[in-house]
């Protein structure tokens, strides 16, 4: 990342992990970014991408969400929640703000 703002001081880089706050490096990042919804569409998402049964996705997510911050928590440590739980255009409106805020506020830098 730091050379990405080297080269490009207005840059909005985006990082995806999963484990940010539960690894205490959240200060590492300017802005944070949840993104979140229903528990059975992540069921539902994770054995579509998978290939899995509901069942097995199902102990899965249990599995991976006890190693993770509930999601109400990561939500309230965040700067702005995505909530994924609705039409793609509708994600895609709340990402077009949140980018568009971002965009400001690294423009405010300089």
């Amino acid at each position: 990342m730091y050379e990405i703002s080297v080269r490009e001081p207005n840059a909005v880089v985006l990082v995806e992990a999963a484990l940010i706050f539960e690894a205490g490096v959240k200060n590492r990042f300017a802005k944070m970014v949840v993104v979140t919804c229903r528990p059975d569409q992540k069921i539902t998402r994770y054995a579509q991408r998978a290939g899995l049964d509901e069942t097995a996705a199902g102990a899965e997510i249990e599995r991976r969400s006890r190693a993770q911050l509930p999601d109400e928590e990561k939500m309230r440590r965040a700067d702005y929640v995505i909530d994924n739980s609705g039409s793609l255009e509708r994600t895609r409106q709340q990402v077009e703000r949140i980018y568009a805020g971002l965009k400001v506020l690294a423009l405010a830098k300089t």
